[in-house]
């Protein structure tokens, strides 16, 4: 194991929670009850406060001053005080200005760094800070409390505002059940949207009434039970001109920098390494910046389509990392790992890599506390090859005559009927990507990128609801502004970025990581190589039929050319093979008649689906078994969630 020790404050990860009732007296049971749901987020340490009608909790994993910054903590005149989620990462920075302002530090963690910028300057505090966090900050004058999210959603914050004005928050749903006044029903457009979209986007959660802080803004509860939620940071695409040379330069040294920030912990630190661009990019810096080998982490299956092991070692073996490898055989299902899921997401996710990661999370928390992850750099460098096909026919249906997109409205209608299961190559799988890439022409960007990343066409959606139209949460977090004049791929990058990226991916890493009490940071989410990223050229991120050719670029001197010429993979396993007799099984009785989910599906709809994915088990191609077994598997989750949380329709 390798890290970097320096005197650069940081504060570990953890889980913080709060209830705040106005005029009243929180009980303090309550929140020590939130704090024992989060235990795996901080198994080293926790800490609840009263403070009238505020009281704070959280747990704590020690990072780094393993003997300080314990939390709940307050400025010395015990004006603020805070409990903080996170790393902000070269905080040295505003620590040195904070002194010379007047500052006194007693602990070398970021959380006082966090904690008196914050006291000394308000929400101007936060354009200072560079990492991924979640916090609330109460002041002890007017009573108030101010929850905080990072600026990309690297990090969760969770609120429910009842109708007195009381406020909870936690880190995670499951902690924010604990208070028992928090109504338990389905939030049914939030329900038609996972069903489309695989995820819940911010600010919605399937519990009908419970938010989730969107990234880059904060919420302000006043002692009079009043909220306040605004936006403190804005994703802006600003392309500027540039030549290659410069800014491959300029990315290097930016990711470098970043790599080296992220390593600094008194706990041994290892990377992830799937062998794809992007974790090899990160996996080889890290290396680089080492002292001793530092340990990377891949987890492998015996399917050829899932497994990326044989590259990952060539990887390791060229940069010099004391390699890992986790080997997952063919398994049956397993009901503890359903629930593990649905326990720590909180709320079903149609994203299957969240078994891979739980299982390499594990792994790797038996040797290191603390990994590197390559996620982000698909969305703030063009690595989907869907963002390439929407902008291609976005191009068509900007020529298209007004009778040519009434026509298409038609067609539309009838690709969403064509089955995504069909077979993975022939005539059936040409005939139905030419149907829907038909469609798309006629939709505009939103739709292309929801019906391209789709686990069910918004109409299969609607007959499974049993109703004739499905009220979607929008899927854009921008005013239109910030988009014009902008290609369709840059539009394609930044939605994902603030939408499925943060709602699925950075979702599955933080809670599955957690769950193993495992830290993972994200170097290519820094605020030093994503404002790069923001102000990059479309041409450096997208040459031709290749993505991330800037990306690309900059890892090439340190990686091997087998990563180059390796076929992009998901991060998946062959879930399908899992599926035995007891999964059916257990899927039915989900599903009997008197469960908590018997009467949220059309009966008809659902047997319909559930036959589909028995059959693709059986006799479909590659492409449509996974697919079958991706709606099967958040089918199960969603009939668990409810059966486990004790969910009404």
């Amino acid at each position: 194991c390798s890290w970097v020790r320096c005197a650069v404050p940081f504060h570990p990860m953890c889980g913080i929670n709060g209830l705040l009732v106005p005029g009243g007296a929180p009980d303090p049971g309550i929140v020590e009850r939130m704090n024992a749901r989060l235990v795996h987020r901080g198994p080293d340490e926790g800490g609840v406060v009263s403070l009238g009608p505020v009281a704070l909790g959280m747990r704590r994993l020690s990072i780094l001053d393993l003997a300080g910054g314990s939390q709940p903590m307050a400025t010395p005149d015990g004006r603020h005080t805070i409990v903080y989620n996170g790393e902000c990462y070269d905080t040295h920075l505003l620590r040195r200005e904070l002194v010379g302002e007047g500052a006194r530090f007693r602990t070398t963690t970021d959380t006082e760094v966090v904690l008196e910028a914050w006291a000394r300057r308000g929400p101007a505090a936060l354009d200072a800070l560079n990492g991924m966090f979640g916090f609330a900050a109460h002041d002890r004058t007017d009573g108030s409390v101010t929850l905080v999210r990072d600026p990309i959603g690297i990090k969760p914050l969770f609120y429910w505002h009842g109708p007195d004005g009381s406020l909870a928050f936690s880190s995670e749903l499951a902690s924010l059940l604990e208070h028992a006044e928090i109504p338990r029903r389905v939030d049914h457009a939030s329900l038609a949207t996972l069903l489309v979209d695989r995820c819940v986007p911010d600010p919605y959660t399937l519990f009908d009434g419970v938010r989730q802080l969107p990234p880059g803004h904060l919420l302000r509860w006043s002692a009079d039970g009043a909220i306040r939620v605004e936006r403190y940071w804005q994703l802006r695409v600003a392309p500027e001109p540039m030549e290659e040379r410069e800014a491959l330069e300029e990315l290097r040294a930016r990711l470098d920098a970043s790599v080296r920030s992220q390593m600094v912990a008194d706990v041994p630190v290892g990377v992830f390494l799937s062998g794809g661009i992007d974790s090899s990019t990160v996996a080889a810096l890290s290396a680089r910046a080492a002292k001793r080998p530092i340990k990377s982490f891949n987890v492998g299956f015996p399917h050829p389509d899932f497994d990326e092991s044989t590259i990952a070692r060539a990887v390791a073996e060229h940069i010099g990392t004391e390699h890992r490898e986790l080997r997952v055989e063919d398994a049956g299902f397993d009901p503890a790992l359903l629930d593990r899921i649905v326990d720590h997401v909180g709320q079903p996710l149609g994203d299957l890599s969240c078994i891979p990661t739980w299982l390499v999370s594990r792994f790797a928390r038996d040797e290191v506390t603390v990994v590197l992850s390559g996620d982000g750099g698909d969305e703030f460098f063009g690595g989907y090859d869907h963002m390439k096909w929407a902008a291609r026919v976005q191009r068509v249906a900007e020529g298209t005559p007004a009778i040519a997109r009434r026509m298409g409205q038609a067609v539309l209608a009838g690709a969403a009927l064509v089955p995504s299961f069909s077979s993975g190559g022939g005539i059936a799988e040409r005939t139905r990507r030419a149907r829907k890439g038909l469609a798309l022409t006629f939709c505009d960007r939103e739709e292309q990128l929801r019906q391209l990343m789709s686990l069910h066409s918004a109409r299969e959606a609607a007959e499974l609801l049993g109703e004739r139209e499905v009220a979607l949460h929008p899927w854009s977090p921008f005013p239109p502004e910030t988009l014009d004049g902008l290609a369709p791929e840059e539009v394609a990058m930044a939605t994902l970025a603030q939408t499925y990226m943060t709602s699925a991916i950075l979702t599955k890493v933080d809670r599955m990581s957690m769950a193993a009490s495992l830290e993972v940071r994200v170097p290519l989410l820094d605020r030093r190589v994503v404002e790069f990223a923001l102000r990059c050229p479309l041409e450096l991120k997208v040459r031709g039929a290749t993505g991330k050719h800037l990306l690309r670029e900059a890892g090439r001197p340190f990686l091997p050319d087998a990563v180059y010429s390796h076929p992009k993979k998901g991060f998946g396993l062959p879930i399908h093979d899992w599926f035995n007799a007891s999964f059916w099984d257990r899927l039915s009785d989900l599903y009997r008649a008197g469960s908590p989910a018997a009467d949220l599906f059309d009966r008809k709809a659902l047997d319909r689906t559930l036959s589909r994915g028995r059959r693709a088990q059986r006799e479909g191609a590659r492409i449509s078994k996974q697919t079958a077994a991706a709606r099967v598997w958040l089918l199960a989750q969603l009939g668990r969630w409810m059966e486990r949380f004790g969910v009404t329709a």
